[in-house]
C-alpha cells in the first residue's frame, strides 16, 4: 500500500476532533525554516565556544542536543509569539570533582566573550546553564563532565547560584541522551498515522513558505537532521500537553515554576501505545497524569520520577517543590480533561473556542479554517472524508470557505488537501 492510500485510509478513520488536534499540533511545532535556523545557531555557538581564545579551547569533547529537540517534541512557548527553545549539552574534559561554580562561570565566559563579540549582550547566566537569546528562540547550554564508569553519556551537571551564597553548589547526575533514546523506543510511530501527519505538516510548510516568499527554500532537500514529521500519537499528544501547560501557566500562574517538560515526556512515554487515535491518545495521557498526581496528592506526598536509563538522574529534583505546586497542576489537568471531553460533543464553532482556550487563538483559528476548507472541498466533490454531522460548517464560520475551490487555490495561505509525497524521514 502506497503512502497516498495509507493517508486516505487513516483519514477515513479519523473524527473531526482527531483532525483538528492534528492541525493544531502542526501549527505549534518547528517549521523546516525554524529547524534549520536552530541548527545554524547550534553550530555557531559550538564554533564560538571552541575558538582559540576561548577559556574552553581544547576542552570540548562533545556538543549535542537534549530535551524536546532530541525527541521531536519542541513547541512554541507562548500564545503571543512563536518563541522556541533548544537545549544543548556540552561535554567538557574536566575532573569530576570540579567546582560547580567554576564550570558554570567558565562556560558563560566562553559564550559571552569579550565586549563587542557576537554573544556578549545576548547571553544570560542561569543556575545550571547559560542561555543565548535570538529573535524567536533561545539556546540553553548546559555543561557536563562524563563519568566513564557509567552508561553512555551519563555525567555530572552543575548547580550554583553565586548571587545567593546560601544556595549550596551541587553536582548532579544526568543522562539526557539515554532518556531520549528510551523515549523514542517507547513511542514508536504508526506508519499510517505517521504518513498522514507528515503530509499535513508538509502542506502547512508550503503554505507558510508562500506567505514568506520562500518556495525555493522549502523545495530544497532537507538535511538528515530535519524535524520529525512522521511522528507517533504519543509525541503529538506530548506537544499538545506542553503547549497547553505553557498557556495555562502564562495566564494563571505566571509566578510559578512550570512542571518540567522532561517529567511530562517520561509519563507520556510510560503510558504510550494504548490507543489508536490522536484524540483518544491525548485524553488517555491527560487521564494518566491526573491519576498519577491525584494518587500522590491523596497520600500527601510529592511525585517522584527518575531517568529510566540512569536512576540517579532525578526528574523531580526541583518540581514539585511543595504540595501546592502539585495541587495547582492537578486542578489545571482536571480542567483540561473536561474541555477535551467537551470537544467530542461540540459543533465546529464551539470546537474553535475550546481549542483557542487550550492551545492559543492563532493555531485554533487556522486549524478550524483548514478543516472547514476540507469539508467544503469534499462537499463540492460529493465526498465525505471530512464531513461529519455535528462538525458541519455553522453560519458563523461559513465565510472562510465561501470562495470556489479554484479561487481558493490562488489565495496565499490556503492549503491543498491533496497529500505530498516528499518526506523528511523518521524521528530525530
Amino acid at each position: 500500500m502506497n503512502t497516498f492510500d495509507r493517508y486516505l485510509r487513516t483519514l477515513s478513520k479519523m473524527t473531526p476532533v482527531d483532525i483538528l488536534l492534528a492541525e493544531v499540533a502542526i501549527r505549534i511545532q518547528l517549521s523546516p525554516t525554524d529547524h534549520q535556523t536552530a541548527v545554524d545557531h547550534f553550530g555557531a555557538i559550538h564554533d564560538h565556544i571552541e575558538r582559540p581564545d576561548s577559556p574552553l579551547f581544547g576542552l570540548v569533547e562533545e556538543f549535542y542536543v537534549q530535551g524536546g529537540f532530541s525527541i521531536g517534541a519542541v513547541v512554541a512557548r507562548h500564545a503571543t509569539d512563536d518563541e522556541f527553545d533548544l537545549d544543548a549539552m556540552i561535554q567538557l574534559a574536566l575532573r569530576s570533582d570540579v567546582d560547580p561554580e567554576w564550570a558554570l562561570a567558565t562556560l558563560h565566559k566562553a559564550i559571552r566573550g569579550a565586549a563587542g563579540s557576537r554573544y556578549f549582550d545576548r547571553c544570560e547566566r542561569k543556575t545550571r546553564c547559560s542561555t543565548v537569546f535570538y529573535a524567536g528562540m533561545h539556546v540553553d547550554v548546559t555543561p557536563t563532565v562524563r563519568l566513564q564508569h557509567l552508561s553512555e553519556k551519563t555525567g555530572l551537571i552543575f548547580h550554583s547560584k553565586p548571587e545567593d551564597p546560601a544556595v549550596p553548589r551541587q553536582r548532579l547526575y544526568a543522562n539526557p541522551f539515554g532518556f531520549a533514546e528510551w523515549f523514542k523506543r517507547n513511542t514508536p510511530t504508526n506508519e499510517d498515522f505517521g504518513a498522514f501527519f507528515e503530509s499535513l505538516s508538509l502542506d502547512q510548510d508550503r503554505a507558510r513558505a508562500r506567505l514568506m516568499a520562500l518556495d525555493k527554500a522549502i523545495a530544497t532537500p532537507v538535511p538528515e537532521h530535519a524535524p520529525a514529521y512522521r511522528k507517533s500519537l504519543a509525541v503529538i499528544a506530548l506537544q499538545l500537553i506542553k503547549r497547553w501547560r505553557n498557556l495555562a501557566y502564562d495566564r494563571r500562574h505566571a509566578d510559578m515554576r512550570l512542571p518540567p517538560s522532561v517529567l511530562l515526556a517520561f509519563y507520556v512515554a510510560s503510558n504510550a501505545n494504548r490507543t489508536t487515535s490522536l484524540a483518544a491518545e491525548l485524553n488517555h495521557q491527560v487521564d494518566r497524569l491526573i491519576a498519577t498526581f491525584d494518587n500522590a496528592q491523596r497520600q500527601g506526598r510529592l511525585v517522584y520520577a527518575a531517568n529510566p536509563e540512569c536512576s540517579l538522574d532525578v526528574f523531580t529534583d526541583r518540581w514539585p517543590g511543595e504540595l501546592n505546586d502539585q495541587k495547582v497542576f492537578l486542578d489545571e489537568l482536571r480542567l483540561f480533561a473536561k474541555k477535551l471531553q467537551r470537544l467530542e460533543t461540540s459543533d465546529l464553532e464551539e470546537m474553535q473556542m475550546i481549542l483557542k482556550d487550550l492551545f492559543g487563538e492563532k493555531p485554533a483559528q487556522t486549524a478550524v479554517r483548514k478543516y472547514a476548507e476540507g469539508v467544503a472541498n469534499d462537499a463540492g466533490k460529493g465526498g465525505a472524508r471530512y464531513l461529519s454531522g455535528r462538525a458541519a460548517i455553522p453560519a458563523g464560520l461559513a465565510g472562510v470557505v465561501a470562495a470556489p475551490s479554484i479561487a481558493r487555490a490562488a489565495v496565499p495561505g490556503v492549503v491543498r488537501t491533496a497529500p505530498s509525497h516528499r518526506f523528511f524521514g523518521d524521528d530525530v
